[in-house]
């Protein structure tokens, strides 16, 4: 699932499940990038403990945050 109105956008929240990708949401401002960072993780660690789950903040090509259940 795309979430998306940015032609370029600056920085991008991307959540995993089994290690595929299940959403990509494009964000404007590193604040509002880590807030959805926080958020999708505290969202993966509500789930089926049964599942990988990632969640990675980029900007541009670099990762600048991760987050794993494994590695919890």
């Amino acid at each position: 699932m795309e979430a998306s109105d940015l032609q370029h956008p600056p920085f991008r929240v991307l959540t995993f499940r089994d290690g595929q990708q299940v959403i990509a949401e494009d964000v404007e401002t590193e604040v509002a990038a880590r807030v959805r960072f926080a958020s999708a993780v505290d969202l993966c660690k509500t789930r089926d403990d049964a599942h990988d789950h990632h969640v990675e903040l980029h900007a541009g090509p670099k990762v600048l945050d991760r987050w794993s259940s494994a590695d919890v």
